[in-house]
């Protein structure tokens, strides 16, 4: 199973509430993939992504260190495409279909193929 190590799970015996920011717990994962989306390439190459969850909704999603133009990356994260999952089931989130931004459409259409690609890891309970 090729990238299954690309899957990161944080779990420990603490719950805080999923709004804490150093809320990790069994109802807590991050999908990171760096590896597992390491042939995803933007416009100057790959562009990973670290999709946090708590008991089964989106808490956030982040763009991890990548070689993108930081011009078309700021256009990205300026048209809050990474914020439109918060707050969603991952069920709702594979379900919803996002759009690439106009001025930066290889960084963007990398990044949704990113995350779609975590969702995928991801499994619904």
């Amino acid at each position: 199973m090729a990238g299954i190590g690309a899957l990161l799970v944080s779990v420990s015996m603490v719950t805080p509430s999923c709004g804490s920011s150093a809320a990790k717990g069994p109802d807590t994962l991050k999908v990171n993939t760096t590896e597992l989306g390491a042939s995803i390439i933007g416009f100057n190459g790959a562009t990973p992504v670290e999709i946090s969850i708590c008991k089964g909704t989106i808490t956030k999603i982040k763009a991890l260190p990548n070689q993108e133009s930081p011009r078309y990356l700021q256009e990205v994260l300026s048209s809050g495409l990474l914020d439109k999952l918060v707050g969603k089931t991952v069920k709702e989130a594979k379900e919803t279909q996002l759009d690439a931004v106009s001025g930066a459409t290889y960084t963007s259409s990398a990044l949704i193929e990113n995350i779609q690609l975590g969702l995928e890891q991801v499994k619904e309970n």
